[in-house]
């Protein structure tokens, strides 16, 4: 895989594919995450060249239709104020400027969902170099995300693509100590997941939704809990291989907007009672791991009463001593609400992608951009 800092760009006219699918109200984006993310990409290419045109999709338009309300325009406002330049905005590619430029939201150009040949053609094109940096999209076979990398002259993955791959591939390794989190609603979403990083990992440790369906596996009472009783059996194989580490004590209510709420022995959950958080004891976490891989939360931690697990899981990573790598859209939403991304040795901007590869699943980009 070609990498940006070994490709040559000077005065080339370059191609940048990001993720800066922000949301954003009233013409407010409230959210700047995924546009700081971008930007050492960007500054690094503009020290080289000033033909830079910026390509990002922006929430689900209906293809071939232009739609005010999914516009680029906020996020080439809020760039121009960055870099204190003026950029332009264009609808086509085919008088790209000899300086830095946004594309209109890829997803209004027809063919960018199928990966249609004629605008990955017209994409890969118009560029010397095509830069993959949005590492979210690597598990889409989109046009600009594949069919653009696959056929353009010169194909190099951007500087937060090559973070995220360096920090995923030296975790993965083998023979590497390996302690695994997993949270989230159901099994079934993350079963892959969960399947994969026990071949890897020497322990994987459940929270949420998830917890309930092995702990009903595993012959507990979960009274009123959501559960995926089509699971069970699955649930019940993966519990074979005794690395599948359960809450010992749970936070019950009636419903999740009760104010009762009780910890309770996983022995001892009562029939019209649902779990909805897990108490983390640091006792049940093995320790002496050169890594730790989480994604998901452990309750529902978005409501304070059953936020208690997430955000002593938290406090334990930020004191760990391993290299944590956390990952996931409510994985991030957590740290963000509960401590600052810059405590873990590396947080994941994507959330299918991430999930994707922690699943042993190859990726399209990744795989394009290895041919090249």
């Amino acid at each position: 895989m070609n990498h940006l800092e070994q490709t040559v760009i000077k005065d080339k006219k370059v191609g940048l594919r990001v993720d800066l699918n922000v949301p954003i109200e009233n013409g407010e984006i409230l959210s700047h995450e995924r546009l700081s993310a971008a930007l050492p990409t960007i500054l690094y290419i503009l020290k080289h060249t000033k033909k830079l045109c910026v390509i990002t999709h922006l929430g689900r338009p209906r293809e071939g239709e232009f739609d005010i309300n999914q516009s680029v325009m906020p996020i080439k406002k809020w760039f121009e104020k960055r870099l204190n330049l003026d950029i332009e905005l264009l609808n086509n590619f085919e008088n790209i400027p000899e300086n830095i430029c946004f594309m209109e939201n890829i997803r209004f150009f027809k063919g960018e969902k199928d990966n249609d040949k004629n605008l990955s053609m017209q994409i890969a094109n118009v560029f010397d170099v095509y830069v993959m940096d949005a590492f979210a999209t690597a598990h889409r076979s989109a046009a600009s995300t594949f069919g653009a990398i696959e056929l353009s002259k010169n194909a190099c993955a951007g500087l937060l693509f090559s973070d995220e791959i360096k920090n995923l591939e030296s975790a993965l390794e083998e023979n590497k100590q390996i302690l695994s989190i997993v949270g989230g609603s159901k099994v079934s979403t993350k079963l892959k997941v969960i399947e994969n990083l026990l071949t890897k990992s020497s322990s994987v440790v459940v929270g949420g939704g998830i917890a309930n369906t092995f702990l009903k596996a595993a012959g507990k009472p979960i009274g009123n809990s959501l559960v995926e009783d089509n699971m069970l059996d699955t649930a019940k194989e993966l519990l074979t291989t005794n690395k599948i580490i359960l809450p010992k004590s749970v936070y019950v209510a009636e419903s999740p907007q009760s104010n009762q709420v009780n910890l309770v022995s996983v022995e001892d959950v009562p029939k019209n009672k649902m779990i909805l958080d897990i108490e983390l004891n640091e006792e049940i976490i093995p320790v002496d791991h050169e890594y730790i891989i989480w994604n998901g939360p452990l309750g529902i931690f978005e409501i304070d009463q059953f936020s208690n697990g997430t955000k002593q899981l938290i406090g334990f990573l930020e004191n760990s001593k391993s290299k944590v790598i956390a990952g996931g859209g409510e994985t991030l939403f957590a740290i963000n609400k509960f401590s600052e991304t810059n405590k873990f040795h590396y947080v994941s901007t994507a959330g299918g992608a991430f999930l994707e590869y922690l699943s042993g699943n190859k990726l399209p980009s990744i795989e394009a951009l290895r041919l090249k």
